[in-house]
């Protein structure tokens, strides 16, 4: 499996651990799904296309079939994610995350570990949103008891990647 190095990069700062329960909000084609599970994460991905999470199913369709992977084709308020909570909820260029009123924080708030952690990651396409993103994420998140922990960057390719992760305050 070949994945960009913007995911790379974004699964290593998850840093999803063996048995923990990770999230992941808008997984298109299933490949930040494929290497959470390589670090031995198990995996609810959920996207509102259903074109999209197929071909999540084929490139994951191994670990599904052990149970590791489970995909859901809804938006992330309508989704049926289960009572069991997950370690970390991940996602990237998710603007829903950053763009108000955000009923998507509120989910987060429902499903997150008591010591789960936040990681929204973004394509810097624009200078203005290395400060105004992260801002918005941190307005929107703290109204639901979540803190900004770091701001990362990385020179990916074709545009810089920023990760804004976030704990329980």
């Amino acid at each position: 499996m070949r994945a960009s190095e913007r995911l790379t990069w974004a699964s290593g700062i998850v840093a999803a651990g063996a048995g923990e329960r990770v999230l992941e909000v808008g997984c298109g084609h299933g490949v930040l799904v494929s290497l959470l599970v390589g670090a031995g994460a198990d995996v609810v991905g959920v996207d509102r296309s259903a074109t999209m999470t197929a071909a999540a199913g084929r490139r994951n369709a191994q670990a599904m079939a052990a149970g590791r992977v489970r995909l859901v084709t809804a938006s992330l308020t309508a989704a049926d994610l289960g009572a069991a909570p997950f370690d970390a909820v991940v996602s990237f260029d998710v603007r829903a995350f950053w763009s108000p009123p955000a009923p998507e924080w509120d989910v987060v708030d429902r499903v997150l570990a008591p010591h789960g952690r936040v990681v929204v990651a973004f394509s810097l396409m624009t200078p203005d949103a290395l400060d105004r993103v992260p801002a918005a994420i941190g307005r929107l998140a703290a109204e639901r008891g979540l803190a900004v922990m770091t701001v990362l960057r990385a020179p990916t390719s074709p545009y810089e990647s920023v990760a804004v992760e976030l704990r329980r305050a």
